[in-house]
């Protein structure tokens, strides 16, 4: 019953005539047609290689989108490769050798193919879907699954460049702008939090009570960096910041620590990327401050 439903339910479409047309392009009219189911047979023929000699079902007929087409299409065989007495006929017309050979190009026909065009294969533009990663190995390039087709191809061409100046600030900073299409800020030598420091030989600024207090690590400035992506973080899904995060620790170096934020409009809210005690208190990262107000002061008792 549900097949029957889903056949009432495909659309109806005209056959396009592509008779005449070489292989790809009729594979490519018939595709845009709804129909991508297409068997391509061989027959011989003198006529230009690849030319569609025949199709069926023929041109203007309705079918359902999605049904398969075979097309004919001319080529001379391996006959005409052999001596002149392996071409002969018998008395009804009939040639075992040349069936034979036909047969061994319908099954090696997709090789040949490949090797007419296997210049594709090394072009990340044109490459086919599925030879991405191994194209990716050959520069020991490593591409997430999950990326978009799109910047996976835009990487892999860029892969020796990348290569070459990996680890490095404008490394991390090209192989960002590739993927998502923005260039990013990276800060060296820096780190968004004072910390929370009460030592002998410490200003009494750096760690002022109830205002900016915070109980931090220490970090070394000197291994230590921020990346700041130019877009708003609502605008970015889940998955393209988790993404983000991967390319960095991939190209950063190994003893490196990194801090990344978003673009923020400003005077929108007040944020305080720490905690902090008194009148002010904000607790996590990026948590909204809000301010008491002052008790007015209670009226004195007369005695």
């Amino acid at each position: 019953m549900a097949a029957e439903l889903s056949t009432l339910n495909r659309r109806v479409v005209r056959v396009p005539d592509v008779v005449g047309r070489p292989s790809n392009k009729a594979q490519i009219v018939l595709e845009d047609a709804g129909l991508a189911k297409v068997v391509v047979l061989f027959r011989e023929s003198y006529e230009d290689r690849d030319t569609v000699l025949e199709q069926r079902p023929a041109r203007g007929q309705m079918v359902y989108e999605g049904s398969e087409v075979t097309i004919w299409i001319a080529r001379r065989g391996y006959l005409e490769s052999l001596p002149a007495i392996y071409r002969r006929s018998d008395a009804v017309g009939r040639n075992m050798v040349r069936d034979i050979c036909f047969l061994f190009e319908h099954m090696f026909g997709s090789v040949e193919r490949n090797l007419d065009e296997g210049w594709r294969f090394y072009d990340p533009h044109v490459a086919p879907k599925e030879f991405l990663d191994w194209l990716a190995h050959w520069t020991a390039f490593t591409v997430d699954l999950e990326w978009p087709e799109e910047q996976k191809r835009s990487l892999i061409k860029r892969a020796v460049d990348l290569y070459r100046i990996r680890g490095t600030k404008r490394g991390l900073m090209l192989f960002l702008k590739l993927f998502t299409g923005h260039e990013p800020e990276v800060l060296e030598n820096s780190w968004p939090f004072k910390g929370f420091r009460v030592e002998g030989e410490e200003s009494v600024e750096g760690a002022r009570i109830g205002l900016d207090s915070v109980v931090l690590p220490p970090v070394d400035l000197a291994h230590c960096f921020i990346v700041t992506m130019p877009i708003r973080y609502e605008t970015v899904t889940p998955g393209t910041v988790i993404r983000i995060h991967q390319i960095i620790q991939m190209e950063k170096p190994a003893h490196t620590h990194y801090y990344l934020r978003f673009a923020e409009e400003k005077d929108e809210v007040e944020l305080r990327e720490f905690f902090s005690i008194g009148l002010r208190s904000g607790i996590g990262i990026g948590a909204e401050v809000v301010e008491t107000e002052e008790e007015p002061p209670a009226p004195e008792t007369k005695k």
